[in-house]
């Protein structure tokens, strides 16, 4: 005969019923050797908020090791917010490194064997685009897919750069960009917006001489100077002097496409 849970329930109280819910859930949680918890990408103001989210997991944690203290928990979290927090001491810190422009597409192409609906062009654009971050380049697809198929998909048959660059502004990579280049340019939103233009620019043109930037971003080249600096020594760019000239050109660790058509032949 099968027990009657709800009526067992209403002889008991609410709150020894919540309480034996609550052991029961972390009596089938311990059970497993690993937990991995995603935390959601935190801005700036959203620190508060990432302090409690890590306070509760720190919670559950000594919970679990009650039940079985063999389960790991492991939590990602943004490298930018990893700090002041008690329970970041108890951890073991591990970085991961954003995945390269090769990565990035070849994972593409092994779920698609295509570069479909976009042009080749286009989905290099958004792989530089997301800066590594896979997760961007999921946001960056989706943007870009709702625009083509709202507006495009009748006259144009692939997604090519022009599009890209209209579902992705230089506006929302700024905004997602705030958190890594915050850190560089903390007390100016102008100089923070006019490095994410110069990356755009170097994505898009290549190798770009100093002066051409200058009249690119009308700014002055003191100004100018300060954030190439500082891009510079934060591994984003290279300047070479070429006679008077200085050459920006992007720091690319990640891999160009040949690359990739060479790692794919293999």
């Amino acid at each position: 005969m099968k027990p009657d849970l709800n009526w067992g329930e209403r002889m008991l109280s609410s709150r020894i019923v919540a309480g034996l819910r609550e052991e029961t859930c972390f009596e089938l949680i311990s059970c497993k050797h690993l937990i991995l918890i995603d935390t959601p990408d935190y801005s700036k103001t959203d620190k508060r908020c990432m302090h409690s989210d890590l306070t509760e997991i720190s919670e559950l944690w000594n919970r679990i090791i009650k039940y079985n203290p063999l389960t790991t928990i492991i939590v990602a979290i943004q490298k930018e917010m990893s700090q002041d927090h008690f329970f970041l001491g108890k951890m073991r810190i591990i970085e991961l490194n954003p995945l390269s422009t090769t990565q990035i597409l070849e994972i593409y192409l092994k779920q698609f064997q295509t570069f479909e609906p976009f042009t080749e062009d286009a989905l290099t654009l958004l792989a530089q685009f997301s800066r590594g971050i896979f997760r961007r380049f999921l946001k960056y697809i989706t943007l870009s897919l709702e625009l083509w198929n709202s507006k495009y998909r009748r006259t144009r048959q692939l997604i090519d750069v022009s599009i890209i660059k209209e579902a992705v502004p230089a506006t929302l990579l700024a905004k997602d960009m705030e958190l890594e280049l915050t850190n560089l340019f903390p007390n100016s939103k102008e100089q923070r917006t006019s490095a994410v233009t110069i990356i755009i620019i170097l994505q898009e043109h290549g190798p770009t001489t100093q002066k051409q930037l200058t009249k690119q971003l009308q700014l002055n080249p003191y100004t100018l100077s300060r954030i190439l600096t500082r891009l510079e020594e934060n591994n984003y760019i290279t300047r070479t002097q070429n006679g008077k000239e200085k050459t920006i050109r992007l720091k690319n660790p990640n891999g160009n496409r040949t690359e990739l058509e060479e790692h794919l032949k293999t």
